[in-house]
């Protein structure tokens, strides 16, 4: 009987371990963020809770997707903002980007983000070379990208991760694009 017993207490800890364990396998690969101010609305809201990947970029192991919304390392982003900068990857290397009169062109085709949103305010001309990636936020009145001459093109190695979820308000739960 004792043999017994000492198996069940076993068992009843399991999965407190396996609880522990995958707590800290999310931790290393997941991170939460709540989202502050208005530069990627209409996409991302002020206050709304994010879930990020903590995924590393440089062009010998993976490059950003067109399109992916990444956060900046806190060290980058406290060049332009009080908290982390979200923005989404238009350009990476090698692309051409030019902004001008209101048109945003990547390779000379003109580029529009999910949602429909298209153009920016401002001047630029310059092509991505090596691990550089171009940033632009959705609301492009903001210049929390790489439009501001503080950021300008960035590092990919500099991106902390990538934007996976929303998940606070309920309301709109479910992946961000």
């Amino acid at each position: 009987m004792l043999g017994n017993s000492g198996n069940t207490g076993r068992r009843r800890r399991s999965p407190y371990g396996v609880a522990a364990a995958l707590a800290i396998v999310m931790f290393l690969v997941i991170a939460p963020e709540i989202y502050e101010g208005n530069a990627m609305s209409p996409t991302i809201q002020d206050g709304q809770v994010l879930i990020t990947s903590k995924s590393s970029y440089s062009i010998k192991r993976k490059v950003p997707d067109q399109g992916k919304l990444v956060i900046l390392k806190k060290t980058l982003s406290l060049e332009i903002a009080d908290d982390n900068v979200i923005a989404r990857v238009i350009a990476t290397d090698g692309d051409h980007v030019v902004i001008k009169d209101g048109k945003v062109l990547v390779n000379d085709e003109e580029y529009i983000a999910p949602g429909n949103i298209r153009g920016a305010a401002g001047e630029m001309d310059v092509t991505c070379e090596g691990n550089e990636v171009f940033l632009l936020c959705d609301n492009r009145k903001e210049t929390l990208d790489s439009r501001n001459p503080k950021l300008g093109l960035v590092d990919m190695r500099d991106i902390k991760g990538n934007v996976l979820l929303r998940i606070w308000p309920l309301s709109k739960f479910g992946k961000v694009k």
